[in-house]
């Protein structure tokens, strides 16, 4: 039986200087890194409530560019499952919230995330994100560390 989305979030990427970097904020609690996501709310979209809650706990504005796949995680003994959507920032906005905000490397956030299932969508991002580039070009990882 499919889970029902109950959460949305995103994987927001920009590039400067021909760099891409990632946002990761502070838990609502300060103790972990975790991509921006909240509840969708009754009405909503999963797209809706993942742009709404990157404003919220970032204070980022950004433009959808494809969904991921559903994540889930286990809490309080129920199954949670998060619709994810790859968004470039497009600006800023005011933020509801007191969260650190982050913008680094794509090692630098797998190392920083917290939990498995935004690891996970953070790294089909980077999939994502480099089937875009132009063939030949080589993608916008392509001389990362190892």
């Amino acid at each position: 039986m499919p889970q029902t989305l109950s959460h949305a979030g995103t994987v927001v990427f920009r590039e400067r200087d021909g760099k891409i970097d990632y946002l990761v904020v502070s838990s609502s609690d300060g103790l972990n890194w975790v991509l921006p996501k909240g509840h969708i709310d009754s009405g909503e979209t999963p797209e809706a409530a993942a742009l709404r809650e990157l404003a919220e706990e970032a204070g980022v504005s950004g433009a959808t560019v494809v969904p991921l796949s559903v994540q889930h995680y286990e809490r309080r003994g129920k199954d949670v499952a998060i619709q994810y959507f790859l968004v470039r920032e497009s600006g800023s906005t005011a933020t509801k919230e007191k969260r650190t905000v982050r913008w680094v490397s794509l090692d630098t956030a797998l190392e920083l995330l917290s939990f498995p299932e935004a690891q996970a969508a953070l790294q089909e991002a980077v999939v994502v994100l480099d089937a875009r580039v132009i063939k030949g070009a080589g993608g916008p990882h392509q001389n990362r560390e190892r």
